[in-house]
């Protein structure tokens, strides 16, 4: 059985790697902002079952990421440019918890991210 990450980083150069991540808040909190590299990571709900975590600072500390802007054009938005790696992950939870991604939301943003 193969594994599914329950997260993908896309970085600015168009790399896209697996990532797993803890179950624990705290913990998540911290991978996750040492996989964006940032101090203050913010959170665009691209739908109700995807979300993209960025740099809050971004603008400021990393280049355009191409593929990440590219991706949230097609989700409908489309006013600017985002910064930097990016981590998709699932939804929420009813408690606000992040969700990982499913088997299938990772091959279909594969298959996605393939189109760009």
């Amino acid at each position: 059985m193969t594994h599914t990450p329950s997260a993908l980083l896309i970085t600015p150069e168009c790399d896209i790697v697996p990532v797993d991540l803890p179950s624990d808040s705290d913990a998540r909190l911290t991978v996750m902002r040492s996989v964006i590299r940032c101090e203050r990571v913010d959170v665009v709900g691209l739908t109700s079952q995807l979300d993209m975590w960025l740099d809050d600072e971004g603008f400021y500390n990393h280049p355009v990421n191409k593929v990440a802007t590219a991706l949230a054009v097609r989700f409908g938005f489309r006013w600017q440019d985002y910064h930097g790696p990016v981590l998709l992950t699932g939804g929420a939870d009813a408690d606000g918890e992040t969700l990982p991604l499913t088997k299938d939301k990772v091959l279909a943003l594969l298959a996605s991210l393939g189109d760009m």
